[in-house]
Parts: structure tokens; sequence; C-alpha cells
């Protein structure tokens, strides 16, 4: 009779008390990770001074001078532009001519290839730069065929970077 009752109450401890319900969970974590879209660049040196130019001359900088430090989250392209030249009496932004000069640039890739454009038009200057991959590029100034003035010509070349698509 004992083992009965033994059998009886271990019976309904069964039934009272789940078997699985001792080792289930009851709650899960689910950790969420996000890297924002995020661009920033910035370019060494910041400037060139030329110096005293001849007239349809190359100088530059070479093809490699500056660098464009990346520290985007994702991968970017790179362009360029210029705003034009400036000065008491300015050149005019086009192909070598008559008190008429212009930019090329190199993506560090083999030559002077790309021409600079003038604001607002941009151009590509690197494509599909990686994270952390810090691209290198160059100047060079083709200069009027002749001049009839001396006023010191300046302008500014702008890169801007973009998230590859």
């Amino acid at each position: 009779m004992r083992k009965t009752l033994i059998a009886i109450l271990m019976a309904l401890a069964l039934v009272v008390i789940p078997v699985g319900s001792a080792f289930a969970a009851t709650t899960a974590a689910v950790t969420v990770t996000a890297t924002p879209t995020f661009i920033s660049i910035t370019n060494l040196p910041t400037s060139w001074g030329i110096g005293v130019v001849a007239a349809s001359t190359t100088p530059s900088t070479g093809e490699t001078n500056f660098t464009i430090t990346n520290s985007s989250s994702v991968p970017i392209d790179t362009t360029i532009k210029c705003n034009g030249w400036s000065g008491t009496s300015s050149w005019t932004y086009g192909a070598s001519g008559a008190n008429t000069g212009q930019l090329k640039a190199s993506n560090g890739s083999g030559g002077y290839i790309i021409t600079v454009p003038v604001d607002p038009s941009t151009i590509a200057l690197h494509s599909n730069v990686g994270v952390g991959n810090n691209p290198q590029w160059g100047l060079q100034l083709e200069a009027p065929s002749s001049f009839s003035f001396g006023a010191e010509q300046t302008t500014t070349v702008t890169i801007s970077a973009s998230q590859h698509s």
C-alpha cells in the first residue's frame, strides 16, 4: 500500500507541475547595432602657391601631392570643381589662350586627365573609395598663351565627397 500511495502522489505531482516548465526560458534578448552613414573628408596640403608663371607653361604639384583623408563610415566618391579666376584683372577660365587658363587634375592613376570645371559643375575625381582609404591627387595649371596684365590670379578648388552608390 505504501508503494501505491507514493506512485499516486508522484502522478499527482506530475499533473500539477509540468515537467518542462522548470527549464524553459520566458524571455530572449536581441542586440541591435546600427552604423550611420557618415561622410567626412579633409585635404592636405590646403594650398598651392605656384609663384611666377610664364606663358604657355604647365606647372604642376605632382600627381600625388594632395591627400584626402577619408574618415567616412561608407565607401565614397569624390568630385572636384573650382570657382574660376579672380584678381584685380581676371583671366578667363578655359583652355589656354590669351589671358585664359585652366586647371587639370590627376587622380593619382596616371596623368592630368581631368579638366577641373567651374562651379556649379563638378567632375568625378575618385570612385568607390573604401572606408579608411586615403586617395591622392594633383593639380596642373595650363597657363595662358599670353598675358596683357600682371595681376595675381587665384581660384579655390573644392573637393566634395558623397556616398558611393
